[in-house]
């Protein structure tokens, strides 16, 4: 039997918790068999609810921007309509949809591998965070305890969770004071964190970090053409840059900037900063994505990094296609990252809701009749 992934183990684990009556779980993860004790006073949400009921829990993970767990099936058949609703409205305002298709994706190459370092890869349909996950963001998954719940943590890094903490020894980004990002930077990225960290938020949220085929499609948007690769965009606005559109040195800043700046240089799927401002953490290892894969021998395994940062200074480390690399381990100044969720995961329209099992059911009396 195949061993449950930590995501997948939170995640029935959180469906449990939240619309379960009193029961005791056994969820295994890694080969540990867990028992948890869930007590909870209150029913399960019923379709029947009044439509202007909103639950004080569903409004509690709308607040923590949660709402792609709201949207699972095993969640969403249980919502009322009002509150699916809310959950849907708060999906589309704070993703961008990519749609489905093949990408050129590059990685490192090296003088003599110019022609060679690139893949042609397909992937689905996908959300995407419009925005970088911001320090305010971040905070509430801290507040929620994040860093104690295990469940959300690759089991590699258990001994070394404790190791994250902030300036003042609190669980937290490398740089924040006493548990709590700096005021005047509440809607900017959040940094300072390592990969670990940003994959347990991601996990918390309901989502993933993207790949770097799902990065690279949202940023440069491909466009099939009928005899060989699609047509991409260097740059998320086109092939020239500007620094009227993103947060890099020659912009002249210095700093981060609120994850909502710089509009003009959003990508065609409105998905905004994936140049500038911060390096994006990906879900993959850093490699040449050459086809087939060249060997890359490196002293120690490397995760991939997209989209330069505020401080970066050639313009062609902030194009789509550069990758850079960095220890999983590092918390940096200029790193943050942002969350995607698989469009098929979801359900996303009242239809949708209705469960496997009633669609069994109705197959069944459709034969029968």
């Amino acid at each position: 039997m195949q061993a449950l992934g930590p995501c997948r183990v939170w995640l029935s684990s959180t469906v449990l918790r939240l619309f379960s009556p009193t029961r005791r779980v056994s969820t295994n993860t890694s080969g540990r068999v867990v028992r948890e004790s869930l007590a909870l006073t209150r029913p399960a949400f019923k379709p029947s609810d009044p439509p202007d009921e909103m639950d004080p829990l569903v409004l509690q993970m709308l607040a923590q921007n949660r709402y792609t767990l709201l949207l699972r099936r095993q969640i969403a058949e249980s919502l009322n309509q009002r509150q699916f609703e809310a959950a849907s409205e708060a999906l589309f305002d704070q993703t961008a949809l990519a749609p489905e298709g093949a990408v050129v994706v590059e990685g490192w190459r090296s003088d003599e591998d110019q022609a060679s370092a690139t893949r042609l890869v397909r992937v689905e349909a996908f959300y995407l965070d419009r925005f970088a996950v911001t320090n305010a963001h971040y905070q509430r998954f801290v507040e929620a305890g994040g860093y104690e719940d295990m469940a959300l943590w690759d089991e590699e890094i258990w001994p070394g969770v404790l190791e994250f903490v902030d300036q003042t020894g609190e669980p937290g980004p490398r740089f924040w004071r006493n548990g709590e990002p700096p005021a005047n930077k509440l809607n900017h990225p959040v940094v300072g964190v390592c990969w670990y960290e940003a994959a347990a938020y991601a996990r918390w949220a309901g989502k993933r970090l993207p790949s770097d085929a799902e990065w690279v499609r949202a940023a440069s948007w491909p466009i099939p053409v009928s005899e060989g690769r699609p047509t991409q965009r260097k740059f998320p606005w086109g092939d020239a840059m500007d620094h009227d559109r993103a947060n890099l040195w020659g912009t002249g800043l210095g700093d981060t900037v609120p994850v909502d700046a710089f509009p003009a240089g959003a990508s065609v799927g409105q998905a905004y900063q994936l140049v500038g401002n911060v390096w994006e953490w990906t879900a993959n290892n850093f490699t040449t994505w050459s086809a087939p894969p060249a060997r890359l021998e490196l002293p120690r395994a490397l995760k991939s990094l997209r989209g330069g940062a505020f401080d970066t200074y050639f313009s062609n480390h902030a194009a789509c296609q550069f990758q850079s690399g960095e220890a999983p381990l590092a918390r940096k100044h200029n790193i943050g990252f942002r969350c995607v969720v698989s469009a098929r995961e979801l359900c996303t329209t009242w239809e949708c809701r209705e469960t496997e099992e009633s669609r069994a059911k109705d197959e069944v009396l459709a034969v029968r009749e």
